[in-house]
């Protein structure tokens, strides 16, 4: 009788699960058509441990602390006042996971976490896992509830939870903000409304490339409190006027011809939405456009780079990924004309509308 393959639990992905007649010492055999094995599942299961590999050494500055050149487990142990056998144990694992590279006793940040991980690079990926490490992966541990439920399981924020994920949102939208300040005529305007906009990350860039200008940020009193003393102080001190407002129940300032709500009906189920869509209605002048950013479901899948976004929303707050057409019914039924829709830089795109009642719809 043939003795039957055993399934490997831990099986590497692309070669087979059971033993294919590799010999010690032979270059691996190419991976036979036949049954499947469980390492993409046993890599995905396993998620959470290089997350928190990650968020770790984030946390201790780890990649910062190591220059070009490489650095010793005892260069590492020193420099993030780590006990020497977790100094040697991180970097080991980290480097199995591919975010650094050993030479010998040393370790250099791998090309990728050197540019977005160190501090030196083009780009600060670290608030980011920041907010992920305090704030996010404590709501994902109940995801169960959330997915059972569609009710938000994230809890209040601590005034550094709050500055950890108004930092971590900036790092995201920041190109789409510049984008939105390029892509779309805010010389038609003369009075902007921010909406849930944060530490100014959409509205700062729009104000700059417009110097006819001004503007409100309405964010709730927490975050007004943080960004408020930033922005009387700095270059828009006289042109933007920073609210700390509930949206949804405390009274909307009006006289604002163009209406920004960027990356923020994603944080509510479509009920919350229609009631803030029906709210701006009431404020905006005849002639004013409501322009909405988001991260679209424009196709059948996620954008690569927003492929849990969906999930995290719900988890801060009840919300979704939403489809353009969605949308365009809600504008239909709170008084809104639905005008275009045109992409920004992925995942993003906006939606522009217009109040229903205007004489002359413009495109």
């Amino acid at each position: 009788m043939t003795e039957q393959p055993v399934p490997r639990v831990f099986a590497v992905p692309g070669q087979p699960s059971a033993d294919a007649g590799t010999a010690p010492g032979d270059a691996p055999l190419p991976t036979p058509a036949g049954p499947p094995t469980p390492a993409r599942i046993t890599e995905a299961a396993a998620g959470f441990m290089l997350s928190k590999l990650l968020f770790v050494a984030t946390e201790v500055d780890l990649f910062a602390a190591i220059p070009p050149e490489g650095a010793t487990p005892q260069t590492i142990a020193e420099r993030c006042r780590l006990p020497e056998r977790s100094a040697a144990t991180l970097p080991y694992l980290l480097a199995a996971a591919g975010l650094l590279e050993r030479d010998g006793d040393r370790y250099r940040n791998a090309p990728d976490t050197e540019a977005f991980l160190s501090g030196r690079g083009p780009l600060d990926l670290r608030p980011i896992l920041r907010y992920w490490d305090t704030v996010s992966y404590a709501s994902w541990s109940r995801a169960g509830t959330a997915f059972r439920t569609r009710q938000p399981v994230r809890g209040e924020l601590t005034r550094e939870q709050t500055e950890a994920y108004e930092s971590a949102v900036a790092a995201v939208t920041t190109e789409t903000a510049v984008d939105l300040a390029r892509a779309y005529d805010f010389g038609r305007h003369r009075r902007l409304l921010d909406v849930g906009g944060g530490i100014g990350t959409f509205a700062r860039p729009i104000l700059r490339g417009h110097p006819q200008l001004t503007g409100t940020l309405l964010e709730l009193p927490e975050v007004a409190s943080i960004v408020g003393p930033d922005v009387s102080s700095g270059e828009f001190a006289e042109r933007l006027d920073v609210r700390g407002a509930d949206v949804f129940t405390d009274r909307l300032p009006d006289g604002h011809d163009a209406i920004v709500v960027a990356n923020f009906l994603h944080l509510f189920p479509p009920e919350r939405n229609l009631t803030l869509l029906t709210r701006l209605r009431e404020v905006a002048p005849p002639d004013g456009r409501l322009l909405l950013v988001d991260w679209w479901r424009d196709g059948p899948t996620p954008h690569p780079s927003a492929r849990f976004a969906a999930g995290e929303f719900l988890m801060i707050s009840g919300g979704d990924t939403y489809r353009p057409d969605e949308v365009a019914d809600w504008l239909t039924a709170t008084g809104w004309r639905f005008v275009g829709h045109q992409p920004l830089s992925p995942p993003a795109g906006l939606i522009v509308a217009e109040p229903a009642d205007r004489a002359s719809p413009e495109g």
